[in-house]
């Protein structure tokens, strides 16, 4: 945690600034807070392994004990909600390696019902629409500067999107611990992550942001109402230095639609539930799928469209975007940008099968459900490719074959976090 978060950080509960106890355990090098408390008029609130803990909930009041204590090591294990010693050793020792890797990282967290999920997230359908939205959206207000929020964003598949477009550093949001954990250490280094619940008031000051996303998450909020009324009091509308106003925005995408069946339905509203939502800004609703034929067409992602409300009603997943900023509202090229450049590498939907000198790379799904949930990925995926080992063994080396291009633009090569797996 940089201490300039100081600055945009206010208490959830009685909105006061937070600011760094001196006076109990702390450990920071130079601006880094690396493990402290933070206190501000109501409450203290623990920072363990540079992440503020901004709620009350769970094991946030054992960890901080432990911080106070002088303990940051039993503090994250409370976090990690851990208890077997074999496997909080391991995840120490994931912990202290520069060699660990996400997925190793998932095995010993435990996160076996979401590890499947988050593990092949980068070509899943939803990423993929959501991704593009990032970038058009995003590209778009924070051209002329201005830091953007990932609320509920999981362990930073799409932070990893923003990496480039905000400044500062995106901040990334999510109730739990762990997932904000790996997002910090694998997928999105160098962002910002705090530790909150999206049921209750966003734990940022007024105006700190210009961009703030919900991808994938929103229809498991209770309190949608009062979320979407903050997602908009913390969404800059400030000056740009330039005398003109810079409008900000803010996406919820693949959000559930109450009218149609979905296997993780959640909590979901029909279109004219989610507009209903913004009191202050009037959304535009689009179908997913129709943004979701953009992008597997190639081409451009065309938020210049008006989806009818039949459209709407019938698609199972539906993006809001509210903005006063006109020009989001075209047609948006497709952006290849990761957003933080890794590696390029085999998507591990595939299994590789030698050949000779050659390897057969076969789509299988971890599992019926996934297939359920994502199979439409299929429209992108080819269920088998031939390739030569030479050339899949110097994928580190530019420029790319023709053949190897064709397997980035179809998602079968990835552009992958290093040390993903």
């Amino acid at each position: 945690m940089h201490l300039s978060l100081l600055d945009i950080l206010r208490c959830p509960y009685c909105g006061g600034r937070l600011e760094l106890v001196t006076s109990m355990f702390h450990q920071r090098d130079g601006d880094e807070i690396h493990d402290a408390i933070l206190g501000c008029h109501c409450c203290i609130f623990p920072v363990i392994a540079g992440i503020p803990v901004m709620h009350l909930e769970g094991a946030a009041t054992p960890a901080r004990a432990h911080v106070e204590a002088g303990r940051p090591d039993l503090a994250r294990r409370a976090m990690f909600d851990i208890e077997d010693d074999a496997r909080a050793g391991r995840l120490d020792a994931i912990a202290s390696s520069t060699d660990a890797t996400y997925q190793e990282a998932i095995e010993a967290l435990g996160l076996n019902l979401e590890g499947g999920y988050f593990f092949y997230r980068f070509s899943d359908p939803s990423y993929v629409v959501a991704h593009q939205l990032v970038r058009a959206v995003a590209g778009t207000v924070l051209r002329g500067g201005g830091r953007a929020l990932d609320i509920c964003g999981g362990s930073g598949h799409l932070t990893r999107s923003l990496m480039d477009l905000s400044s500062p550093p995106p901040v990334l949001a999510d109730l739990y611990f762990s997932k904000i954990w790996l997002a910090r250490r694998f997928i999105a280094p160098g962002c910002e992550a705090v530790c909150c619940d999206g049921n209750a008031p966003l734990p940022f000051a007024r105006g700190a942001f210009r961009y703030v996303m919900c991808a994938d998450a929103f229809m498991f909020i209770w309190t949608k109402r009062q979320a979407v009324l903050e997602m908009l009091r913390v969404v800059d509308e400030g000056d740009d230095h330039a005398g003109h106003v810079s409008p900000g925005a803010v996406v919820i995408s693949h959000a559930h639609n109450q009218h149609v069946w979905s296997p993780s339905h959640g909590q979901p509203l029909p279109p004219d539930g989610y507009r209903d939502l913004f009191e202050t800004l009037e959304p535009r609703l689009f179908a997913e799928e129709g943004l979701f034929a953009d992008v597997v067409a190639g081409g451009a992602l065309d938020l210049a469209r008006r989806d009818a409300p039949a459209a709407l009603d019938r698609d199972p997943a539906l993006v809001c975007i509210a903005t006063r900023a006109t020009a989001v509202f075209r047609p948006h090229v497709l952006d290849p940008s990761p957003g933080l450049p890794g590696d390029l590498r085999l998507n591990p939907l595939y299994h590789a099968e030698p050949t000779g000198d050659r390897l057969r790379l076969l789509l299988r799904f971890p599992s019926e459900d996934y297939e359920q949930e994502f199979g439409a990925c299929r429209q992108y995926l080819p269920d088998e490719v031939v390739v030569d080992t030479a050339a899949m063994a110097a994928l580190g080396q530019r420029p790319l074959p023709p053949a190897m291009v064709d397997l980035v633009r179809t998602r079968v090569l990835l552009d992958l976090p290093k040390r993903y797996y």
